[in-house]
């Protein structure tokens, strides 16, 4: 079963997340209330994660390496800067790993769907860190 989070204007601390290479992500099965949000003008993913002893705890980390490519979220390295060029940004969360998928403007100026894998980020004791 897919859930889908709409895009949420939050501004909190962000660590790292990084799209392909890695992974599949494991954070969803422990972290509730996942969305997409801003910090400032930085791509994160925020949540609430359970802790070793279960307690629940607020966690963030920025979406990294992530680029809008005339309409093609691709991984890229470095900061990321779709969300510059992309709208409807959500995640789409499963078991087995977590998309990020926007509708993104192409060099003609038409708008396409995208989506691309965000791997490797895992719960750790309530903090949201890549698998590096």
């Amino acid at each position: 079963m897919r859930k889908t989070i709409a895009a949420t204007i939050i501004v909190l601390a962000a660590g790292a997340a990084h799209a392909g290479g890695h992974n599949a992500s494991t954070f969803q099965n422990s972290c509730s209330q996942i969305e997409f949000a801003y910090a400032g003008n930085d791509a994160t993913i925020n949540a609430v994660c359970l802790t070793a002893n279960g307690s629940a705890v607020q966690a963030s980390t920025a979406i990294l390496g992530i680029s809008n490519q005339n309409g093609v979220l691709t991984a890229s390295g470095g900061v990321s800067s779709f969300q510059q060029s992309c709208g409807n940004i959500r995640l789409e969360l499963q078991s087995d790993g977590v998309s990020l998928t926007a509708n993104c403007r192409q060099s003609n100026g038409n708008i396409q769907p995208s989506a691309i894998d965000l791997n490797g980020i895992n719960n750790n004791n309530g903090a949201l860190n890549p698998n590096m």
